[in-house]
C-alpha cells in the first residue's frame, strides 16, 4: 500500500503518483482507480471549459486520456512531475480533437499546448495572482486595438472567429493583432524583469 507523509501531504503527491504509476504499469486496477478518482475531475473541469461546457465530449476525451495513462504508465520516466506527464497526455488528446475538428483558437496552437494544471498549491495560487495582477497592469501599456483582442481571447475566451465578428474585422486581422500584442507584451514584461 502507499505510504502517506502526514507532515507535508502536498509535497508527497509526487511520490504517491509515481508509486501509483508503477503499480498501474504492473496491472494494478485499484491503483488506476485511485489515480482516476484523483485526476479525472480536474481533467474534466479543464476540458469542459475549453470545449465551451460540452461535458459529454469533455468526458470522452478525458476517458481516452485516462486509458492512455493506463496503457503507458510504464513510460513515465520521472523527468517531470507525474501530474505534468499526465496533463500532457490529456492536453495532446484535447489538441488532437481540436485540430481534427478545426476548433483551435490560435494559429500557432500556443494556447492549447500551454494548457496548465489547474490544481495549484496555495503558494502557487498566490504567485499566479501576483503575476496576473502585474500582467493586467502591463496590458494598459498596449494600444487599444491590441489590448481589446487579447482581452476578448484570453479573458472572455472567445475564438478568433468570434472576435472577428464582435469587432467587425477579418480573422486574419485578429491573428495579426494578437501576434503583435503578444510580442509587445513580452517586450514590456522582459523590460520589467517579469520574464
Amino acid at each position: 500500500m502507499l505510504k502517506e507523509n502526514k507532515n507535508n501531504p502536498k509535497t508527497d503527491d509526487r511520490t504517491e503518483d509515481t508509486e501509483l504509476l508503477k503499480l498501474i504499469d504492473a496491472g494494478d486496477r485499484n491503483a488506476f482507480s485511485t489515480l482516476y478518482l484523483k485526476y479525472q475531475p480536474r481533467f474534466l473541469k479543464y476540458c469542459t471549459r475549453v470545449l465551451k461546457n460540452d461535458v459529454a465530449l469533455a468526458a470522452d476525451i478525458v476517458d481516452e486520456a485516462m486509458i492512455e495513462i493506463w496503457k503507458s504508465a510504464g513510460n513515465f520516466a520521472g523527468k517531470s512531475l507525474p501530474s505534468t506527464w499526465m496533463y500532457s497526455i490529456m492536453r495532446f488528446r484535447l489538441i488532437g480533437y481540436l485540430r481534427k475538428n478545426k476548433e483551435i483558437l490560435l494559429e500557432d496552437d500556443t494556447a492549447a499546448i500551454n494548457m496548465e494544471d489547474t490544481a495549484l498549491r496555495p503558494d502557487e495560487e498566490l504567485e499566479l495572482s501576483q503575476t496576473n495582477s502585474s500582467l493586467v497592469k502591463q496590458l494598459g501599456q498596449l494600444s487599444d486595438k491590441h489590448r481589446e483582442v487579447l482581452e476578448l481571447v484570453y479573458f472572455k475566451e472567445l475564438s478568433v472567429k468570434e472576435v472577428a465578428l464582435t469587432l467587425d474585422i477579418s480573422e486574419g486581422t485578429v491573428k495579426t493583432r494578437m501576434f503583435y500584442a503578444r510580442k509587445h507584451l513580452k517586450e514590456i514584461l522582459t523590460q520589467k524583469g517579469n520574464l
